[in-house]
């Protein structure tokens, strides 16, 4: 019976000794991984595959957001000038401080920019702020212009012809109420018109013409506005006391048919033909065509016609968007654009007229004329373009800062990315001020140079094809 119990004993402690050993894990086993571990793992990669689209979204909407064609920051004189203009170009950024606030939601908050990132923020930056810096082109039409009557010249628009004729298309629309210098734009513009009237030769002719000068800027006026552009002075020799009464007839007011008017100048000057006329047309706007019209394709008709003029259109105070328009009406033409902030630009524009029919008159009376000698240095002011570009590149600069400003104090974007579009827009400042200096000798090498040996040194210089020139 003793020896029973004892049995019965040995074989529990063989049972028990068995249970420990199964519950303990074997030196050769794979530590089992606790049931939350396998959870956290599986909620993890979907919040890292939802990071990595949500950065890849995020670029997308930033790309979005830059200027059509911009593909990096410009660095040549001919890159800096091609930049697509500004959104707001022309204008303080305290003008349009809601729009803007706007545009700072609109921007992707992307964590971690590198460089490429940053560049592309700045893109859009200058999608706002990018001025309008007078290109290459531009400068040879000015020289053109500087040059009329010059037998080196082969566009026979720049050609003396028997009749010196101008037109002036003045935009009469309410936004020329607005203010400058102490007086309405419209004001500013008259006052322009009527000096350089009063200084042409008594040969000339002059015609001026205005356009949204009838009804209102209300949508129930805008039948009525879109169809008035009224020749208000006749195409005749100036006529002090007809001018005054011209000038006095109207006030801004309604819309904008820049498309209209351009048609009706057209017909205002059909039966001077180009062979024999010179014809000169300056289309002066501070805004864009709000009648539905397309003024590009009417310039483009008018530059086609047998009247064959040169079209000087001038944006008077224009903004980003309207800047791009009006330069693309004067490209259809084959003129030349020009954004003045000022009467006295509008002025010095002008005069650019009355030194040509000047010129005109001495070559009509067969006097002997500086067109045929003048060089370059007498042509255009070196300095001018420096500073205009300087003047330009502050502009920008101070607008791009107070955007940069307002990125650094939302919390939404990281420190680095103020600081690093901080330290693009001082590289890109002085890279643009060296562009002017570089600019500036440039045309300062050319001076002694006739006027064919200019435009192909300037052709040569940026790549442009000169042919017609």
């Amino acid at each position: 019976m003793k020896a029973i119990k004892v049995l019965i004993a040995a074989l529990g402690l063989m049972v028990i000794l068995h249970a420990c050993s199964s519950d303990e894990p074997s030196s050769t086993q794979e530590p089992t991984t606790p049931p939350e571990a396998v959870s956290n793992e599986q909620v993890e990669q979907p919040v890292n595959q939802e990071q990595k689209s949500s950065k890849e979204e995020q670029i997308a909407s930033l790309k979005a957001l830059l200027p059509e064609g911009a593909t990096k920051i410009p660095e040549t004189a001919a890159e800096i000038a091609s930049f697509p203009i500004g959104r707001y170009a022309g204008s303080n950024y305290s003008e349009h401080e809601q729009e803007l606030q706007t545009f700072l939601q609109e921007l992707p908050a992307i964590e971690n920019p590198d460089q490429e990132v940053v560049g592309m923020y700045y893109m859009a930056l200058l999608g706002l702020f990018a001025e309008d810096y007078p290109d290459p082109e531009r400068l040879i039409e000015d020289i053109k212009m500087a040059s009329f009557g010059s037998p080196e010249i082969d566009d026979p628009r720049f050609q003396f012809k028997e009749q010196y004729n101008v037109e002036i298309i003045l935009d009469a629309s309410g936004s020329m109420a607005g203010r400058m210098d102490g007086k309405t734009k419209m004001d500013a513009a008259k006052e322009a018109i009527k000096a350089f009237a009063e200084t042409l030769p008594k040969e000339a002719n002059v015609a001026l013409r205005v356009y949204g000068n009838e009804g209102s800027g209300k949508d129930s006026d805008k039948a009525l506005s879109c169809s008035s552009s009224e020749l208000v002075y006749q195409l005749q020799k100036y006529d002090a006391g007809k001018l005054a009464a011209s000038l006095n007839q109207f006030q801004p007011t309604g819309w904008t048919p820049i498309a209209h008017s351009l048609q009706e100048a057209e017909k205002d000057l059909s039966q001077l033909a180009g062979d024999k006329n010179t014809n000169l047309i300056f289309l002066v706007s501070d805004g864009i065509e709000t009648c539905g019209g397309d003024p590009v394709a009417a310039a483009k008709q008018l530059a086609d016609s047998n009247i064959t003029p040169v079209l000087n259109v001038i944006g008077f105070d224009v903004d980003g968007e309207g800047q791009k328009q009006l330069k693309a009406v004067a490209e259809a033409a084959r003129g030349r654009y020009v954004s003045i902030r000022d009467k006295k630009g509008l002025q010095d524009e002008f005069s650019k007229a009355k030194e040509i029919a000047d010129e005109w008159y001495k070559w009509r009376r067969k006097e002997s004329s500086e067109a045929y000698s003048r060089k370059v240095n007498l042509l255009v002011n070196n300095t001018h373009y420096k500073l205009e570009w300087k003047f330009l590149a502050d502009d920008e600069k101070r607008n791009v800062d107070w955007m940069i400003r307002q990125i650094k104090r939302d919390k939404r974007f990281p420190q680095q990315l103020a600081e690093g579009l901080a330290r693009l827009q001082d590289e890109h400042k002085r890279n643009v001020d060296k562009r002017a200096d570089e600019l500036e000798d440039m045309l300062d090498s050319l001076a002694k140079k006739s006027y064919k040996e200019t435009i192909e040194a300037i052709s040569e210089q940026y790549g442009i094809n000169a042919g017609g020139n």
